[in-house]
């Protein structure tokens, strides 16, 4: 087994590059917090629903020094690699099988392409036997407590969607050619989320583009029918124009927009989402963002 990390900044790593063999990867499931308030007079509790809270990763280790000066040299390199205030994204590998077929030691696979975002949380420390050190690296989920997918829907539409390619089984994909498009020109089209977790722009990663517009003199709706999410533009769009709904953040050819539509942003539920154009005759939609899951 393995373990890739990579920084903010880009760098990636994996612990086997530094002589840390991982034992396991093992991510819990999302907690579910309820919430519930007191109403004096009535019995029991009031159920105002609940929340996510934050997943934990637990990854055994062993290192193994060439000495026994070796070894606090080895300890104080783990220590430098992982201890850091700024979040990492962590990537889990495992040996599809303990050997191949030349009956040689497999390699260690990506499973999936998933990733979480996750910071170190406490201390941890190696308990020395000898020239060998035995721990265990917690990690705890930053943001959100989502795993998401290494790519995104901009992937797909560039290179179509080839497995091993940072897209795998289990992802929630289709065969279905449709469900590869994520760049539509027309009044309707559908996108599929094929992530198990719906998508908010305020809190993944959400960028709509919307140009090519044709016909529209007054105003430009974009409503989600699945969910009635509903973006609208209050005045005509032109040709040239083109809107960006990146997360919270509006804009029209590079200008801030916000001011010209109904405030409104538009979420996509897991699975398919139905959309229809109104206020024009035709525009181009396009849609990038990764897949989340549970």
């Amino acid at each position: 087994m393995d373990v890739e990390i990579t920084k903010l900044n880009g760098e990636s790593f994996r612990l086997s590059d530094y002589d840390v063999t991982v034992r396991d990867f093992d991510v819990s499931s999302i907690p579910v917090e309820g919430v519930y308030g007191d109403v004096e007079g009535r019995s029991g509790l009031v159920n105002y629903g609940a929340e996510f809270g934050q997943r934990t990763i637990t990854i055994p280790i062993y290192t193994k020094a060439y000495d026994m000066g070796d070894y606090a040299l080895l300890r104080d390199e783990l220590f430098g690699l992982m201890t850091t205030s700024e979040p990492i994204y962590v990537r889990e590998m495992r040996r599809q099988s303990e050997f191949n077929t030349c009956g040689d030691v497999s390699d260690d696979k990506y499973v999936g392409g998933k990733r979480y975002k996750v910071r170190v949380t406490g201390a941890y420390n190696l308990e020395q036997m000898r020239i060998y050190g035995f721990g265990e690296i917690m990690l705890e989920t930053v943001d959100l407590p989502f795993a998401e997918s290494i790519k995104t829907t901009a992937d797909i539409d560039k290179n179509g969607l080839r497995y091993g390619d940072g897209w795998s089984y289990g992802m929630g994909l289709l065969y279905d050619e449709e469900s590869h498009k994520y760049t539509h020109t027309g009044t309707s089209f559908k996108i599929y989320n094929a992530g198990s977790v719906p998508i908010h722009p305020f809190e993944q990663d959400l960028k709509i583009t919307i140009d090519d517009v044709v016909g529209s003199s007054e105003y430009l709706q974009l409503e989600n029918t699945t969910n009635r999410s509903t973006f609208r533009v209050t005045e005509g769009v032109k040709s040239n124009q083109t809107i960006i709904l990146d997360g919270a953040n509006i804009t029209s050819n590079g200008t801030q927009y916000l001011r010209k539509t109904n405030k409104q942003f538009i979420e996509l539920d897991a699975g398919w989402n139905e959309f229809k154009i109104t206020g024009a005759s035709s525009a181009r939609v396009s849609f990038d963002h990764p897949f989340y899951y549970l």
